[in-house]
């Protein structure tokens, strides 16, 4: 099939997104032409006549004549993409990898999409990113409801179940899972129905939100931090170290102002009183800030020290602000810290106060330092920034 010539196209598209044509025929993607598809529906429903991918074919071929003969002026062409046995990402690749193609020879306006029903919203997108979709065209087989033609179509999708490996792990593989764990529970005497049921349900768990997708990125991204060059894996462990203090801190934090708050033993009637109900609000406040407080800075100071040595390495400009922000980090944290032993005084204080004096000292202190940084980070950059370049920094 060569190169059309301009005007009104009409291109009719059938999806085989599990490659069924591909495994039970050998025939590859995409099927271009009204003989090649007509062709492709024959083997495909000789290799198997109850598989729903030859009726698609055949309905395809069939609109395909249908349009040819009304004569619309349209040049018409029907075209089969396939997917991948595996589904997923590496089908829906060669699925708009096959429409580029296609679209290429065949440039067409808009299209129809014949389907049958299974993927409609998993390809759809896919085919209207290329071209416009005018028509969904669902493919149905016609089915007696007698009693004995339904369990023909149940016996039929339960021999489906057994045999093909996609559907066999769910069908068979967790149930025997499910009844060798009870085996060897009974065998040492455990095999109670509530920790059975506890098994159970730990398992529709993880297997209903998907826990075991995210466990296999989990490792999957330590693969390839373990993969990165050096300072990469710096900067990546600095992270991960920088998360797990952030949620020590906020337990401690959490956990002391639970503990002081039972040891307060309000009643209710104390709070709804406003004037004991504001000063407990700001103690506790000030418990959770001197408990957590440490961690979180030290959180914070290691994303801006990993950030600080990889901008430095890789000579990016945004290196005199991590040394901005690590400053700031710096006086926030003694700052926050101040407030915290502020906060907890159980009588209004005074600016004579110790405690009081040393907050507005560290304020006061921090904004100078603050200048200061500023202004001679501003020097620096002046005599050294031309070694440093602007721009987005490079992943490493």
């Amino acid at each position: 099939w060569g190169m059309a010539e301009d005007g009104d196209r009409l291109l009719i598209i059938v999806v085989d997104r599990d490659d069924d044509l591909g495994v039970k025929t050998g025939i590859s993607g995409p099927v271009v032409g009204r003989e090649a598809n007509l062709d492709a529906a024959v083997r495909l429903a000789l290799a198997d006549p109850e598989d729903p991918d030859a009726n698609a074919l055949f309905y395809a071929v069939k609109l395909y004549d249908q349009l040819t003969q009304s004569k619309t002026g349209e040049e018409v062409e029907v075209a089969t993409l396939t997917g991948s046995r595996k589904e997923g990402m590496e089908a829906d690749m060669n699925i708009f990898n096959q429409l580029r193609e296609v679209l290429e020879k065949f440039p067409a306006q808009r299209c129809i999409f014949v389907s049958d029903g299974e993927t409609d919203a998993i390809v759809t997108p896919i085919i209207s990113s290329q071209v416009a979709i005018a028509s969904v065209q669902r493919v149905t087989v016609k089915q007696s409801q007698t009693v004995e033609q339904s369990w023909l179509i149940l016996g039929k999708y339960l021999r489906l179940g057994i045999t093909d490996p996609r559907y066999a792990k769910f069908i068979i593989g967790i149930p025997g899972g499910f009844i060798a764990l009870s085996a060897l529970l009974s065998i040492f005497g455990l095999a109670q129905p509530s920790i059975l049921l506890l098994f159970l349900g730990l398992l529709l768990f993880l297997w209903g939100f998907r826990i075991d997708i995210h466990f296999s990125r989990l490792f999957t991204g330590f693969y390839r931090i373990s993969q990165m060059p050096a300072i990469g894996q710096i900067r990546a462990f600095a992270y991960l170290g920088a998360g797990a203090s952030l949620l020590i801190g906020l337990y401690l934090g959490l956990s002391s102002t639970y503990t002081t708050y039972i040891s307060l033993n309000l009643t209710s009637e104390q709070l709804i009183d406003p004037a004991i109900l504001l000063p407990t609000v700001l103690r506790l406040s000030g418990v959770f800030i001197s408990q957590s407080i440490d961690f979180i800075a030290i959180s914070a100071i290691l994303v801006v020290l990993s950030n600080m040595i990889y901008y430095y390495i890789i000579r990016y400009y945004g290196f005199w602000r991590t040394i901005h922000a690590g400053v700031l980090s710096i006086w926030l944290w003694a700052l926050l810290k101040r407030a915290g032993v502020l906060l907890q005084q159980p009588q209004p204080t005074t600016i004579t106060e110790s405690s009081t004096f040393l907050f507005i000292l560290t304020a006061v202190m921090g904004v100078v330092t603050l200048g200061v940084t500023f202004a001679m980070t501003r020097v620096l950059r002046s005599i050294y920034g031309k070694q440093f370049r602007k721009g987005a920094a490079k992943k490493q």
